[in-house]
């Protein structure tokens, strides 16, 4: 029994060498189409999100310490007057806030007295100065007297000047313990009660333009080369689904963000019904210019674009052998997208197959088999 076992394990050692050889492995299968030149309109489309911006926005604040003693009035939904708050809308040069101004008014008036008696003052040195002029004129004053009289007119019309300076500067103080809107707005943010003690700089409330709202995003180079000024885009705000707000392009940076690359556009939407907020979210979709003619593409779906083994982009090619279809790897370098096609900038010639299906599945130099 032994040499029965022997010799059957011998036997199957040899058929085992013998067999040796790798069985042969069967296709894949794929799906394959033949690429041909075709036309796509805006392979530069991307989408944004997008976030809703005024037009112009300034941060108020009082020039002068003080406390608050008013606030601008407007009516309530219930009839009734209250202060000034956060979405109401207020008129260019009106009063948003009154400073207390007794003290301010208290330095004009003392400006103002100064100013007179540096005035009388300047006045009699005129007058003894005139009279020195007449005298020294005729040899009746000394030369030292005359200069006298000179620097005492001369000292009396600087102090004039420095009074004036300082009335001028009081006025200008009691003018600002008022805050005016610097134009017609929005109030977005408001900082101050009344009551409230603010130093100078202090911000007590921002106030926006929202007649025209923009949106600015960072875009790539490969899409704002095709953008230009003016251009027509089409935003989509997530708090009215049902609306498309119609925009355009109203500027486009000259250079690149240093950290992101990106380049700034500013997309401009009207907002004369001031339905848009600050803050509001959306997006928008950049394509490139409808009015120029679609520029002509190799076009495969973005199914049949792998990563190769060095890290870069590229397509299975079928190759004709003695042994059937192989696939064969072909490094490209892609455009933009549009929908579920990418454009092929090179790489790849117009009337070869490459495979749309099954790709990622593949090696290169594997056989395969194009099944419909």
């Amino acid at each position: 029994m032994k040499n029965v076992i022997t010799t059957l394990l011998l036997c199957l050692g040899v058929v085992g060498c013998n067999g040796s050889k790798p069985l042969p492995q069967a296709p894949q299968a794929v799906q394959a189409r033949q690429i041909e030149s075709q036309p796509m309109q805006g392979t530069s489309g991307l989408r944004f999100s997008a976030v809703v911006m005024p037009d112009s926005q300034a941060q108020l604040s009082f020039r002068i310490p003080g406390y608050i003693v008013s606030l601008k009035q407007v009516r309530g939904q219930d009839g009734r007057m209250r202060d000034l708050a956060e979405g109401d809308r207020v008129t260019q040069g009106a009063v948003l806030a009154q400073m207390r101004g007794t003290e301010y008014e208290d330095k004009v008036h003392q400006a103002a007295s100064q100013t007179e008696a540096a005035d009388a003052a300047a006045q009699k040195a005129k007058l003894d100065w005139d009279r020195a002029t007449h005298l020294y004129e005729n040899t009746s004053l000394t030369k030292p007297e005359f200069d006298g009289a000179r620097a005492q007119y001369d000292s009396t019309q600087a102090q004039l000047r420095a009074a004036q300076a300082q009335a001028a500067e009081a006025q200008v103080s009691l003018h600002d313990t008022r805050l005016l809107a610097p134009f017609t707005g929005d109030i977005v943010k408001k900082s101050v009660e009344k009551g409230a003690y603010v130093g100078p700089g202090t911000q007590t409330f921002a106030i926006a333009n929202t007649d025209i709202v923009k949106i600015i995003i960072g875009v790539p180079d490969t899409v704002v080369r095709s953008i230009r000024l003016g251009q027509p885009v089409e935003v989509e705000i997530d708090a009215f689904p049902a609306r498309t707000f119609h925009a355009r392009v109203s500027r486009i940076a000259s250079a690149a963000d240093n950290t992101t690359r990106n380049f700034d556009v500013e997309v401009a939407i009207p907002n004369h019904d001031h339905l848009l907020k600050v803050g509001m979210v959306g997006s928008l979709q950049l394509a490139a210019d409808v009015s120029a003619n679609p520029t002509t593409f190799l076009v495969v779906p973005l199914s049949a674009i792998v990563q190769t083994s060095d890290g870069k982009y590229g397509v299975f090619v079928i190759s004709n052998s003695a042994g059937g279809d192989v696939a064969r790897t072909r490094n490209v370098e892609v455009g933009n997208s549009s929908g579920t096609d990418i454009a092929v900038l090179s790489g790849l010639a117009a009337g070869e197959r490459i495979i749309t299906t099954g790709a990622n599945l593949l090696k290169d130099g594997q056989r395969v088999e194009v099944v419909q």
